[in-house]
C-alpha cells in the first residue's frame, strides 16, 4: 500500500506515502478536531461530528453517510467482523491520547486568558 490515510479537522485526506503529496481531501460535514478513519475494501470509513461516512479511497468521493441519529457526538470506535481485540485496543488507546490532548490544550489556553 502506498497510499497514507488520514482524519484531521473534519476532512479525510489521502497521502502519497513516498512524496507526502496529498492525493485528495475531503471535506466532511463536520469541523471536529477528531475525525477517526479505517480502511478496508478499498473504502475509507470516517466518523466525524457524529457522522459516519463511507469514502471511495481512490477518489476521495463521498458513497454514503449515515448521522447516526439518536448516537450523539462522542467518541466512535470503528471494527469489522475481522479486526483482532489488540487493534481494537489500539484505537481505544488512541482516542483516549487525544482526547487527553485536546483537554490539555483546552486547559493551556483557556487558563492563558
Amino acid at each position: 500500500m502506498e497510499k497514507l490515510y488520514l482524519g484531521i479537522q473534519g476532512k479525510a485526506v489521502c497521502i502519497d506515502k513516498n512524496s507526502g503529496d496529498i492525493i485528495w481531501s475531503t471535506k466532511l460535514k463536520s469541523s471536529s478536531a477528531v475525525t477517526n478513519v479505517f480502511y478496508e475494501d478499498g473504502f475509507i470509513y470516517a466518523y466525524s461530528g457524529g457522522h459516519l461516512f463511507c469514502i471511495d479511497a481512490k477518489s476521495g468521493e463521498i458513497k454514503w453517510e449515515n448521522g447516526l441519529s439518536g448516537y450523539g457526538y462522542g467518541a466512535c470506535i470503528i471494527a469489522t467482523e475481522g479486526q483482532s481485540s489488540a487493534a481494537i485496543a489500539n484505537q481505544v488507546a488512541s482516542q483516549q491520547a487525544v482526547a487527553a490532548t485536546i483537554v490539555t490544550t483546552n486547559s493551556t489556553t483557556n487558563g492563558s486568558d
